[in-house]
């Protein structure tokens, strides 16, 4: 087949592979077409439950504090009791109430979502006061279900909740679009440090075959396929985190194509330990590490040389360790060592993962190891 065939089979494979994502690539910062931000924050969380406990035992000593008594009496102890367990009911109540609607009411306008949840807390808080009450008559504390101070007992109740469950929601809201906030421009961070490294693998792709076109034809039409089912690969995958298999074949199929270029010059040792399903990565992590290594490694080193790679999982997190030779001596020219080619790949994780990755780099003896750790779960982002 002729060089010119392959060529538009590289086309032809590449236009099918982001048929086959079914969606276009969409820029750093756009979300899915169709799709609604969530407004109201996850109210099923320990952390917000946690909270919601901690404000009503403190309105519950408020409240306590101001009823006027002596204070040394051992009856407000008593009423600290029933008037805690009073406000927890209502606050876990309505914590649930809105834990079980979230969804129903994130579908909504902002407005109608904020409404709509203030009036769930509301009525909430009528129920559960209504049920005191009947409870009370069950009991026998009450002769009726509809006593002197039924409707005051009513009114403080909701006026206290209107102005409590009014803050609360406030605060939970901003906290919730800081969380947002800060999680879209960490996405926009990755996605444009992502988005220098895929140019610069594309380009480097062509200029390997540009570089066998004339000398060996043979091995650019062979890396030409290789380059369509790489570039295929990649297409399918429009996520942010993919499984760690992934990833090693997206890095073996560039390491195929380096292997065309530099010939017999190339030796890869892989060492894969086993890694369970829920084991995941950023998209090209393995892919940069590898052209670092041949970049400032093998292609110095006229005999060529071994990059080592192993990957292990240990304590829940992903281990990956790169170690390649370097010349003994280097040109005063270089533009950058290993060290610094590392940086955009350093700053993703910290964009991704913060401070529960980490990559450190070591010379020594004439080889350059690198180290990466992460988390074997992606649940930042």
């Amino acid at each position: 087949m002729e060089l010119a065939a392959k060529t538009r089979l590289l086309l032809d494979r590449l236009r099918g592979g982001a048929r086959a994502t079914g969606q276009r690539l969409l820029p750093a910062a756009e979300a899915p077409p169709g799709e609604k931000p969530e407004f109201l924050p996850n109210f099923c969380t320990g952390e917000v439950v946690f909270n919601v406990v901690v404000v009503a035992e403190m309105l519950a000593i408020v409240i306590n504090l101001i009823i006027p008594r002596n204070f040394l009496a051992t009856t407000a102890w008593k009423d600290l009791l029933l008037i805690s367990i009073f406000i927890q009911w209502v606050a876990l109540a309505g914590t649930a109430v809105l834990c079980y609607t979230r969804k129903y009411l994130n579908r909504l306008p902002n407005l109608q979502a904020l409404g709509a949840a203030y009036l769930l807390l509301l009525l909430t808080t009528f129920v559960v006061s209504e049920c005191v009450v009947w409870l009370l008559w069950a009991l026998g504390r009450l002769n009726s279900t509809r006593p002197a101070w039924y409707a005051d007992f009513h009114i403080i109740n909701l006026t206290i909740s209107a102005i409590i469950n009014g803050l609360l929601l406030r605060l939970f809201l901003a906290k919730h679009e800081l969380q947002s906030r800060t999680l879209s421009e960490a996405r926009a961070r990755l996605q444009a440090l992502q988005s220098r490294i895929r140019p610069h693998f594309v380009f480097n792709s062509l200029n390997i075959i540009a570089s066998l076109t004339r000398s060996e034809p043979e091995k650019a039409e062979a890396a030409i396929e290789d380059m369509a089912d790489l570039f295929r690969m990649m297409l399918s995958q429009d996520e942010m985190l993919v499984p760690v298999k992934n990833e090693i074949d997206v890095t073996k199929k560039y390491l195929a194509l380096e292997a065309l270029r530099l010939d017999n010059r190339l030796t890869v040792n892989w060492d894969i330990g086993k890694f369970p399903r829920k084991a995941v990565m950023p998209v090209l992590t393995l892919q940069p590490l590898l052209e670092n290594a041949i970049r400032h490694g093998i292609e110095e080193l006229p005999g060529g040389g071994a990059i080592d790679v192993r990957l292990w999982e240990d304590s829940d997190r992903i281990h990956i360790r790169v170690a390649n030779p370097l010349p003994k001596t280097r040109p005063k020219k270089a533009k950058s060592t290993p060290g610094q080619s590392l940086d955009n790949i350093r700053q993703r994780f910290q964009s991704h993962y913060g401070e529960q990755a980490a990559l450190t780099s070591a010379e020594e003896n004439g080889l350059f190891t690198v180290t990466v750790v992460l988390p074997i779960r992606g649940d930042n982002l």
